[in-house]
This record gives structure tokens, sequence and C-alpha cells, in this order.
């Protein structure tokens, strides 16, 4: 290994990092939005640590008025998915708050639940009428299989029935799903559809994503003329996986709802904006950027403002801070053990330190943001372990310096080729997953780097025929992952190349050292 090839490597990767905290931090300027306030937001109640999920959960009122009170600055209306779990009280308190309410019925498989959820509906409707904008009876279950439209039709009718006064009442789905089931509407007073750029089967950029859709908006009110027509969830996520061209960021998420609220108003489009909070335990269903569709975060801080500039990382210096803590590792360990360093090393071991602290700091990063489980907790926190310690061992060997072997248990040690396998195997794991089941899974690729650029500089003896193979079949579940994504997938095409350089580190080092 060339020690120039080494400073050259870590110089650029040292770039690399701190023009990424650069933009991260950075205020981007956007165009304001036309009002302070959003027509309708909705609204789930759980916290960073609750769930719908935890059947015998009920949401206490003070946490609610504290929720609808904060939001009451942000929009004049809220929609809910449910009168169950403590939700039963929102008309009351919205209507203390001068809030409008589209108040909404779960509606699921098994008929009993149904049906009291109804009741709980009719209950909180008729209470407070004056805070009530509409009724929903259901929430893309058509779309989930779960009943028919018949059977939603039976549903409307038994809640009409129960109203003391007449209210308007609807149902709501992807609008893909009102489009194959049209005989729906004759049972409901307006048509409430489900617009989500990022989510559909034909992913649309942030750029051609308002024009999308107002050309359903328009598409679905022709259909259903001369029935109103709700917009009942728009917005975008500010954090996940990329899906084709369409890339969840804070500044995405910004600039969608900013735009849409002007197009919105131009065309007289009745709407409701997904989401009020973020709702971290949605990541059980749809990955990290499940949990990522909120103006205000799980802690209730805000994160979109309808005017001003945008910061991606409102926190870009905590990380950049855990970056440069990490980045001091490598030189401080070599002069508090009075190593002789000669400019090159020191400069490797501040370069590489730097490099590596930033990915470091991106992986923590990642693993507080992806990490849903106990289990998952595990992995992310036991590779992150790893990656300290393989980050350390590359960054020296780099700088051509010393190597510990680090003992393990059961007799066993970690050196350089053993991480190089780990990282190899790790990769090929998270790959397959990418390939086969990608929906809601992230491109972690701040995982890899160290190994892949690491172990791309450094010269290794070459590996086992079996870990060859490994190696190999990285390298084409990449290929098998960017042509499954997209060409317009940028996380994808540098999830490959990061699986690429460290397939290619592994496989042809041995071919280098025969010419050699």
């Amino acid at each position: 290994m060339s020690r120039t090839l080494a400073l050259i490597a870590t110089a650029l990767c040292g770039i690399a990092a701190a023009l990424f905290f650069y933009d991260k931090g950075r205020a981007t300027p956007l165009p304001d939005g036309t009002s302070d306030k959003v027509a309708c937001v909705s609204y789930a109640p759980f916290n960073r640590d609750q769930s719908p999920f935890t059947e015998d959960l009920v949401i206490p009122r003070a946490q609610i008025e504290r929720d609808l009170a904060a939001l009451s600055a942000f929009t004049g209306c809220v929609r809910t998915y449910s009168v169950d779990q403590g939700l039963s009280v929102v008309p009351e308190i919205a209507e203390n708050l001068g809030l409008k309410v589209y108040l909404g019925a779960w509606i699921g498989r098994k008929d009993a639940k149904n049906q009291a959820e109804i009741q709980r509906l009719i209950a909180a409707a008729n209470a407070h009428p004056k805070a009530i904008r509409g009724l929903i009876v259901g929430n893309e279950v058509l779309l989930r299989g779960e009943q028919t439209p018949a059977a939603l039709a039976g549903y409307i009718a038994e809640l009409r029935k129960g109203l003391a006064e007449p209210l308007p009442i609807t149902y709501a789905d992807v609008w893909e799903f009102w489009i194959k089931a049209p005989e729906l509407a004759q049972s409901v007073d307006f048509v409430t559809i489900h617009l989500l750029p990022y989510w559909e089967d034909d992913p649309t950029p942030i750029d051609t994503a308002i024009r999308h859709v107002m050309a359903v908006w328009k598409e679905v009110a022709t259909a259903f003329a001369p029935k109103p027509i709700l917009i009942g969830e728009v917005g975008w996520p500010s954090e996940g996986r990329r899906r084709e061209g369409a890339e969840p960021t804070l500044r995405n998420q910004t600039r969608f709802v900013r735009e849409f609220m002007a197009a919105a108003e131009a065309a007289g489009a009745n709407y409701n904006l997904i989401e009020a909070f973020d709702q971290p335990w949605k990541r059980l269903l749809e990955g990290t950027v499940g949990g990522a569709w909120g103006f205000f975060d799980a802690d209730r801080v805000e994160k979109v403002y309808t005017k001003g500039p945008v910061i991606e990382w409102p926190d870009a210096p905590r990380w950049i801070g855990l970056a440069a803590v990490l980045a001091l590792l490598p030189l401080g360990w070599s002069l508090i053990r009075r190593e002789r360093l000669d400019a090159a090393a020191a400069a490797i071991l501040a370069l590489g330190g730097w490099a590596a602290g930033a990915a470091l700091s991106l992986q923590t990063h990642h693993m507080i943001a992806a990490s849903r489980t106990l289990d998952e907790w595990a992995v992310n926190g036991g590779w992150l372990a790893l990656s300290v310690v393989g980050a350390w061992m590359l960054v020296r060997a780099l700088a051509g310096l010393t190597v510990p072997v680090v003992p393990l248990p059961r007799g066993h040690a970690l050196s350089l080729p053993v991480l190089r396998f780990a990282g190899v195997v790790g990769m090929a794991i998270a790959t397959l997953g990418l390939l086969f089941n990608a929906r809601y899974r992230d491109f972690p690729v701040s995982m890899f780097l160290i190994y892949a650029v690491g172990f791309a500089v450094l010269r290794l003896p070459a590996p086992p025929r079996e870990q060859k193979a490994v190696a190999l079949l990285l390298a084409a579940a990449a290929l098998g992952v960017l042509i499954n994504e997209g060409w317009m997938n940028t996380h994808a095409w540098l999830w490959a190349a990061t699986a690429w350089v460290l397939a290619a580190a592994t496989v042809i080092t041995k071919r280098r050292e025969a010419r050699g």
C-alpha cells in the first residue's frame, strides 16, 4: 500500500464529509407558503413511546389537550382516524380551541369491533356537532382488503341513522381504490382521496409532485362530479429511503407543503395534510420513512414551517461535534502511546480519523432514526461498536502503524482480514434484503463506507475462496438492487458503488499480488 494513496484517499473522504455536513447544516431559502396556517392536518396522538397496537392504551386527555393547543397555531382543523383509545374527547377539546374536526372511525376485519367504533363515533358527533366538519367511516379499508364496498356502505348507513342531526359523511382511501369502487360514492356526501406521490407504485420526484397531485385531483373530481372531493391525505416524508426519484428530506417536505398550499388555494381544492406529529410506531410497518411525515417531531418540536429558510438538520452541530470527537481518537491514541510519527502518518491519522468519525456519526444518526425493536437496537448497536473498532484499526493500518489484534471470546481474535470478511458478509446480507424485500428498507451506506474505502486502499493478503464467493454474490446482488430501484435512485447508486468497491477489494487483491 502506498502511503501517498492513503493520504489522498483520506483527504478526499475528509473533504466529502465536510461538504456533507455543510449541506445538512446550511439554511436553504424556499418560497414562503401562502399562509401561516394550513387548512387541516391528520392527528394521531401517539408520542415516541406509544402505539395503537397497545390495545389497552388510553391516551390521557391532558396529552390531547396539549397537542391540539400546539396545533391550533398551525392549522384550523384536524383529522382523526379513530374514536377509540381516548380519542373520543377530540371534538370537545377542538371546539374549546376553535378547531374543526374530520372525525374518523377505524374499520377493520372484525364486525364487533367495527360496530363498537361506529357507536363511539355517533356518541362523539352527537355530543359536539358544531366541531364536526365531516365524519370519516374507515381509512384505506379497501386497500387493505378488509371489507367490501357493500359492507362499508352498511356501516355508513348505520352511522346516518344514529346521528341526532345530519352531518357530512365520507370514506377515505387511495384514489385508485375509489376509481375501482365508484358505487361507494352513492353512500357518501363527499369523496375523500389519498394522494401521496412518494408512496405510489410509480413514485413522483419532488419537482413534478405538485403537478401530479393536482392532475389526479382533477381526474377524480371529474369522475365523481358533482360530489365534492376532499384530498384527505397529501404530504411528503422528511427522512427514509429514496424511491426512484422521490427523496425524503426536510427540504423536500417543506417545499411540498408550501407549493401544495399555493396550488390548492389557486384551484379551490379542499385538503388535509399528513401529518401533525411524527409517529415512530409506524416504522414497524413502513420502515424509517413511516415515522417521518410529521410537521412536528415525536417530541412535539416543530419541523416544518410555512415561511422562512429550511435547515435539513437543525441539530447538525451535534453530529459534527460527535464526528470531531471520534476524529481525535486515532491521533490521540498514538500521541498517548508516544508513537513516533512522521508528517504523512500524522496527516493520515488526522484526515482518516475525521473521515471515519464522520461515517460513524452518520451511522449513529441512522441507528437512532431506524431502530425500532430491541433486536434492531442490538444489531445496529453491535455493528456500530464493530465499526468503531474497525475504523481505529484501518486508520492505523493506512498510516503504516502497528495494528493490534483485538481478542474475542472463545479464543478468537478480530484482525483486519476478519474485519474485511465481516464487512462483506454484513453488506451482502443487507443487499439481499434490499433485493428481495426492499419497499421499507433503508440504504444504510454509512454502515459500510469505512470497510469499502479502507480495504480498497489497504492491501491485504487474498482471502479464502469462500470469502471471494460471498464478495461476488454481494456485487451481483448490488447490481440487482440498482436495476430494481431504477436509474434515478441516487441512494441505490451510492449503495451499489459502495458494494462494488468492497467486493473488488476482496476479489481483486490476489490478482494484483500475483502480478507483483
